[in-house]
């Protein structure tokens, strides 16, 4: 009796030689599925995208074989071929596809070969329990890097329980599939900069490190490598943006992506083409005088250097954050991480600080609730749970009621 057949599985395929040059060819992960070997066309660094290639192969596969118009059991279904199809069809149009796409492929690594109807209460604790463990893989030094969080855990749950949706969308399944999250300790904090911090990871994007109780510079390769994130700090504490918002911000009218309106000194923070989104609106705003002037002084440096690519046949600049002439791809994360070590700052600090920076200095400003959430992209009612009690007037009737005492005697 023959081995039994093994499932479509991933290998990297080292070793290769060109046939026509004899120069060796660079490991490539294919799918081995029976006597087919499929190219991913992924090397060792990208096993997330190979991961993902594997699981849309899958899909397809079982697609073929599946009855048609009959509703599925969840025991049936194997999760990766869900997650093959949400990444298909609905990650690409996220707000930050590649963290999408990070999220999905750590949920691979461990939910792989199983199907939704192993998803129950002590198999998601127990994937909680695994990821704990983990290393935060966009670290670049493995052995400084901190391990994910239950909150980073339980986004990736949610991403899976999107993905049965989305699945059960398309291919009804015979029972709902139930998801449980991890406690998370409560309301986050939603801690914010102080001023004299902002202006310290201002200090250290312009090149400079505190050690030892005193600003020393940094070398100019530094410097160079930083001077976008001067613009990133500024316009998130400014403007109170998603730190995916950022980088996609263009200096002329998108259809597709945010951008500046300098003349009428407003910033629209999606493309006149692109829908809103219910649960992460992305409005329109006045942009304040002092980030005006910042943005007018970049326009003309950007202006200044497109006319230097333009004698050497260069694409001209077109966003705001750039690194060199080069747009940015995907969120800041590397880099930020370098300015808060540099600036002397605990080091869970991450750009999402500076939306709580932003809302909390609106509150201590006292500006009306209805404006400052219109101008966060925010709800009243999220502003005002997390960030109201900011406010130089929070429960202050409280107060002055108890002062008064309780009611008199007849």
């Amino acid at each position: 009796m023959g081995r039994p057949r093994k499932g479509a599985r991933l290998y990297l395929r080292a070793g290769r030689v060109d046939r026509r040059t004899g120069r060796p060819l660079a490991p490539i992960y294919f799918i081995r599925d029976g006597d087919k070997n499929i190219s991913t066309g992924c090397g060792p660094e990208r096993l997330e995208e190979a991961e993902i290639a594997l699981a849309e192969y899958v899909t397809a596969r079982q697609a073929a074989l599946r009855p048609k118009g009959r509703a599925q059991d969840p025991e049936d279904v194997l999760i990766d071929e869900v997650v093959a199809l949400y990444a298909l069809e609905k990650a690409p149009k996220a707000a930050d596809p590649k963290a999408v796409a990070a999220r999905l492929g750590a949920i691979l690594d461990w939910w792989s070969g199983r199907t939704l109807g192993h998803v129950r209460r002590s198999t998601c604790l127990a994937y909680v329990a695994h990821r704990v463990q983990q290393p935060v893989k966009s670290f670049k030094d493995p052995s400084r890097a901190r391990l994910v969080s239950a909150a980073g855990a339980r986004r990736e749950l949610e991403d899976l329980s999107a993905a049965t949706s989305w699945w059960a969308a398309e291919h009804p399944l015979t029972r709902k599939v139930t998801f449980t999250y991890p406690e998370t300790g409560g309301e986050s904090s939603r801690d914010a900069l102080s001023r004299a911090q902002v202006a310290a990871l201002l200090r250290a994007a312009r090149g400079a490190r505190f050690r030892d109780g005193r600003w020393e510079p940094t070398a100019a390769s530094t410097r160079s490598n930083r001077a976008h994130l001067t613009r990133f700090v500024l316009l998130g504490v400014y403007t109170g943006s998603r730190p995916g918002v950022l980088p996609k911000l263009r200096w002329s009218p998108s259809d597709d992506s945010a951008w500046v309106d300098l003349d009428r000194g407003w910033i629209f923070r999606r493309g006149r083409r692109e829908p809103d989104k219910p649960n992460k609106r992305r409005p329109m705003h006045r942009i304040p005088k002092r980030l005006l002037a910042h943005l007018r002084r970049w326009r003309r440096q950007d202006d200044a250097l497109n006319a230097e690519r333009a004698e050497h046949g260069l694409a001209p600049v077109e966003t705001v954050l750039h690194h060199g002439g080069r747009s940015l791809r995907g969120r800041v994360r590397t880099g930020y991480e370098g300015i808060v070590a540099d600036a002397g700052l605990p080091e869970d600090v991450t750009p999402h600080w500076q939306r709580h920076t932003c809302a909390t200095w609106l509150m201590e400003a006292n500006v009306p609730l209805s404006r400052a959430a219109q101008y966060l992209g925010m709800t009243v009612r999220t502003l005002e749970k997390h960030y109201g009690h900011h406010r130089p007037d929070h429960q202050s009737d409280v107060g002055r009621a108890l002062a008064r005492g309780g009611r008199e005697q007849p």
